[in-house]
């Protein structure tokens, strides 16, 4: 009995003194207070800080007070965007005494560069942008939007709109000066409130209505229907097979000067390519007699006639 307490005893002892020596050393592994961690990746140590940027860049640290971006940089506890988070890290600029080529520049990078840059904040609000014909056609942001030296409050913009778009489409300039046309020039309507310039999935990269339907009906809602009588080239071709959208030498931006003519394109008896019913017998549709939408006058749509009557 003697010897089976003493085998017991022995046991615990041994027993004790390895558990002592596992605790011991996971404790030496656990790292020491004060010892070297992981540095805070919000302020990596190669970035200086907006206050360091501003003791050469004074000018553009004063107008970035009225900048919108620098409301961003209050934001996630004061750790928002800086000079750092566009330009990247700071401290090899800062050290080789301003060498420029330390530093991200966006007016010497590829505007392909430029436009990853500003989609990493700015993708929520244009995904489409690198499909847009801006975008395959090498337009990167900085060529009409400036943080810096913005002259259009609204987004940035280097100039304002109609001038901006007009540098590159100036085939579209000359149709606003025409008799009848929209008010862009005016200042009434913009460029943008028809075209999103970052991409959309319609041709011309037109803006639609929340029906899906063309942006022109945003505006001129009475043709918008539906209508019980649909006037089919209204829903298939769109509102340009009857009208210009810029400006036209022509009442109601007509594409044609007679009402007439522009009716007898598909509503005519020898005009086999449309389905459209040519025009019954006991018209004369000669030109001293009243236009078509004398009688028609619901040529966008009907709820009342097939003919468009009213």
């Amino acid at each position: 009995m003697r010897r089976l307490l003493l085998s017991a005893a022995l046991m615990a002892m041994s027993c004790g003194i390895w558990t002592s020596a596992l605790v011991q050393g996971a404790t030496d592994d656990k790292p020491q207070a004060g010892a070297s961690q992981k540095p805070d990746a919000t302020k990596p140590d190669n970035f200086v800080g907006s206050e360091v940027c501003e003791t050469c860049h004074g000018e553009i640290q004063k107008k970035f007070a009225d900048n919108p971006h620098s409301r961003l940089a209050l934001m996630h506890g004061g750790k928002g965007v800086t000079c750092e988070n566009c330009h990247g890290p700071g401290k090899e600029h800062v050290e080789s005494g301003g060498d420029a080529t330390k530093i991200f520049q966006f007016s010497k990078a590829e505007p392909k560069v430029v436009d990853e840059k500003c989609l990493t904040c700015h993708a929520g609000a244009h995904p489409n942008f690198d499909r847009s014909a801006h975008g395959e056609a090498g337009v990167g942001c900085a060529s009409c939007h400036s943080v810096h030296s913005f002259k259009s409050e609204a987004n940035m913009l280097k100039i304002s709109q109609p001038k901006l778009c007009y540098t590159c489409h100036t085939d579209i300039k000359p149709a606003f000066a025409q008799p009848f046309h929209h008010k862009v020039d005016e200042g009434l309507v913009s460029c943008s409130d028809c075209h999103d310039p970052h991409g959309t999935f319609k041709q011309k990269q037109l803006r639609s209505s929340v029906a899906g339907d063309a942006v022109c009906v945003k505006c001129h809602t009475e043709t918008a229907g539906p209508f019980v009588y649909e006037h089919p080239p209204v829903k298939t071709e769109g509102c340009t097979i009857c009208h210009f959208p810029h400006g036209s030498p022509n009442p109601r931006l007509l594409n044609r000067s007679n009402v007439n003519t522009l009716c007898l394109q598909c509503h005519s008896a020898r005009n086999e390519t449309f389905t459209a019913p040519g025009t019954p017998s006991f018209h004369n549709m000669a030109n001293q007699y009243q236009a078509c939408t004398v009688c028609h006058t619901q040529i966008h749509g009907s709820n009342s006639s097939s003919v468009f009557f009213h």
